[in-house]
């Protein structure tokens, strides 16, 4: 069963990369890259490129089939393909409000938001709920801002134009540690709630990791 499952999200995956990749092409290169941060460039009569940072790595689009290439030249990951293109699809260009909401307070967040928790916010508290001396060398060693909030926080750019802001309470004898996830109010004109999941967990997994570093 579980590898039905898994054959069938795989599916959908590859759907939704075919789709993402045909809007792509009918749109305007110069402008997605304008309202998202990212930097334009005419390769030739038929091509240009835009160039992005996805998580602190930097990766480049072709227009108009989609193609990327990733920072070590390797194949990049579906999930990850499928966010480049949908962020340049979605960014609005809209500047950020400053206002920080966890995902439930997103429009449609509520409902999916035990979703968000267990994949985005267990993970850190996992690997992090007794050890906040090793969620701030995660944060830090992953190019985490140090913002004042809780008793720990970091601010990571995920996209150009989407900050997400983990927040880090010390568990004491009546509660246990406890981790928030923030976004600026913003980031619902700049990708669906679906890849927000998906975007926060990869962030997530990459704090995780850092444990036995």
């Amino acid at each position: 069963m579980e590898k039905i499952q898994e054959q069938i999200r795989q599916s959908n995956m590859d759907a939704a990369l075919k789709i993402a990749k045909e809007e792509f092409a009918k749109r305007d290169p110069k402008e997605m890259a304008e309202k998202a941060g990212g930097e334009y460039e005419s390769a030739s009569c038929s091509n240009s490129l835009i160039s992005l940072r996805l998580l602190g790595q930097e990766y480049t689009l072709v227009h108009p089939d989609g193609g990327i290439e990733s920072p070590d030249h390797h194949q990049v990951g579906l999930v990850a393909h499928i966010l480049l293109l949908h962020y340049l699809l979605y960014a609005s260009g809209k500047p950020l409000s400053c206002e920080l909401f966890s995902y439930k307070d997103i429009p449609g967040g509520e409902i999916y938001f035990n979703v968000f928790r267990k994949r985005v916010e267990m993970p850190i508290l996992n690997a992090y709920g007794d050890d906040p001396e090793g969620f701030e060398k995660a944060c830090e060693g992953s190019g985490g801002l140090e913002v004042p909030m809780g008793d720990l926080a970091y601010q990571f750019q995920a996209f150009p134009n989407i900050p997400i802001t983990y927040v880090y309470w010390n568990g004491d004898d009546e509660f246990p540690a406890s981790v928030q996830v923030l976004f600026d109010s913003s980031i619902k004109d700049y990708l669906p709630l679906e890849d927000i999941v998906f975007l926060s967990e990869m962030l997530s997994w990459k704090l995780a990791k850092f444990k036995g570093v």
